[in-house]
């Protein structure tokens, strides 16, 4: 039985929190692009945001992410990540302001620290709890 029998049903593995969260980043082409970005949404498992370029399926990407430690957003730790970029669309808008983000994209961590992971983990339980 296939997932797709069940578009219910929840595909991921680690709740997501929608959230802006300060991501800098490099991606590993040649030359290495630099970016800085503000996430959509976050999880353990990776993490969604929109850009103005087009970055290729299965891209790797070093990255920072800039995590706050609490829901007051008083205090901030850096998470360093290895991400795969797993899929991209389009921003479905007819114009475009210069500058402005054209896609969405989603990425897996592929290299994260344990204790990292569980930090982002345990700010997304508290804002789950608090609601």
């Amino acid at each position: 039985m296939g997932r797709d029998r069940y578009p219910d049903l929840e595909r991921r593995r680690f709740p997501r929190l929608k959230d802006n969260i300060f991501v800098f980043g490099n991606i590993r082409l040649n030359p290495i692009e630099e970016f800085k970005a503000i996430t959509k949404d976050i999880s353990a498992g990776g993490l969604m945001f929109e850009t103005e370029r087009n970055i290729s399926k299965e891209s790797k990407i070093n990255m920072e992410i800039c995590q706050p430690v609490n829901r007051d957003k008083t205090m901030i730790f850096c998470i360093p990540a290895l991400a795969k970029v797993v899929w991209v669309r389009e921003i479905d808008k007819d114009n475009f302001e210069s500058g402005e983000n054209k896609y969405r994209v989603g990425t897996e961590f592929l290299e994260i620290k344990e204790e990292d992971r569980k930090r982002i983990a345990d700010y997304i339980e508290e804002d789950i709890q608090d609601r």
